[in-house]
């Protein structure tokens, strides 16, 4: 029988927009999510993160759980979270994308700032760079 999969989005004020910062989540992302089976997309917004993460039931929960005590994340907030049948990003263990390589047709979104993005909204973009990726 397949492990469960789940889909979880979430966006989160960043506290450190060091490149230093960015590199340490890359890094550790990289190793970690390889291992756990999660796949992703994390943007990268100006004052804010809005992520796509995706893998077995558990090992999202255990690292979406990791992500809300992460210091260099606040206001951490699931915007979604659904069971699906494959993951749209599998051969991303964590991919970043820059906020201003999408159109986002609203000018707080488009200037990096994620926080009050609707659950729709979030899921469109991924949807959007998942044909991108297609």
């Amino acid at each position: 029988m397949q492990t469960p999969l789940k889909q979880v989005i979430y966006v989160s004020k960043k506290t450190d927009s060091s490149s230093d910062s960015l590199t340490d989540i890359y890094d550790i992302s990289q190793k970690n999510n390889s291992e756990s089976g999660i796949s992703g997309c994390l943007l990268i917004g100006s004052d804010s993160y809005l992520q796509l993460l995706e893998g077995p039931d558990s090992a999202v929960e255990k690292l979406y759980s990791r992500i809300k005590m992460d210091s260099r994340h606040k206001k951490v907030k699931k915007l979604f979270e659904q069971h699906i049948e494959e993951k749209s990003f599998s051969s991303w263990s964590m991919k970043f994308a820059p906020f201003n390589n999408i159109e986002w047709g609203n000018k707080k979104f488009d200037a990096g700032k994620f926080q009050n993005i609707s659950a729709a909204a979030a899921i469109k973009v991924f949807k959007s760079i998942e044909e991108m990726i297609g």
